[in-house]
């Protein structure tokens, strides 16, 4: 496994590193075990991701549990076990709003992030929204699409923007809701036992809100890197069109 691991990260690299030099236009990017690329994004020197989360295997090789029927998805809640799925069950929602987690995968301590990053917890969340006015307005400059979002010149390190998307989620039983009208991400702190915080946007206001659910639940994830990590070719050339596509929050 040791052996396998490290040809995937060395082929993961390499991939990168052919991204960095095929294209032609400057921004921050990071890629994870499976040589997904991220696009990234700077605010006030704290750098996200700027779109979801779309791996399917933990840092160390191992397989998340794809768990698509609702008896699956339950049954994983139940176990406390890591579990991914695309919303409806449909991969076209994977390709463009990437993939829903329940909360035991972002914790499970095999790591879901890219090495040098992590899944954001409350405390980091809720000073993303005190650097962007606050929580009643930062969803104007969060979501994707937002008009606001290239004003913030202060605030960006480049054009990137963060592109919250509209990907709905999962309950712990199962069912699918709110695709292409809310935005939900977890944190990575726990509320109490079986419960977690998480923050969500609404296309109908520009708010960022706050609340707890079923760790059970599947939602989006955003990842933060580390402070004072490095990642090698943290700055590399990717087309224009290679964002995530697809239905926008509007502003």
């Amino acid at each position: 496994m040791i052996k396998r691991n490290f040809i995937r990260n060395a082929v993961s690299l390499l991939f990168c590193s052919v991204v960095l030099f095929s294209q032609d236009v400057l921004a921050d990017i990071v890629c994870d075990i499976e040589s997904n690329v991220y696009r990234t994004v700077t605010i006030k020197g704290q750098e996200w991701m700027g779109e979801n989360l779309s791996v399917k295997h933990y840092r160390n090789g191992d397989p998340i549990r794809h768990a698509a029927t609702a008896a699956e998805w339950e049954a994983a809640s139940r176990r406390g076990e890591g579990a991914w799925c695309y919303y409806s069950n449909n991969q076209k929602y994977g390709n463009s709003h990437g993939i829903l987690y329940n909360w035991y995968a972002i914790n499970d301590p095999r790591g879901l992030a890219p090495e040098g990053w992590h899944i954001p917890d409350d405390r980091e969340w809720n000073s993303l929204s005190s650097m962007l006015g606050g929580r009643s307005y930062a969803g104007a400059f969060l979501k994707a699409g937002a008009k606001n979002a290239l004003d913030l010149s202060s605030l960006y390190s480049s054009s990137a923007t963060f592109r919250a998307l509209p990907a709905g989620y999962r309950r712990n039983d199962g069912r699918f809701y709110y695709m292409n009208t809310n935005a939900y991400f977890w944190s990575s702190s726990r509320f109490i036992d079986g419960f977690a915080w998480f923050h969500h946007l609404n296309a109908s206001n520009d708010m960022v809100f706050r609340n707890d659910t079923s760790m059970g639940n599947g939602m989006s994830v955003r990842c933060v890197r580390d402070r004072g990590s490095f990642t090698m070719f943290a700055d590399r050339r990717i087309s224009p069109s290679a964002g995530t596509v697809g239905n926008e929050l509007p502003n």
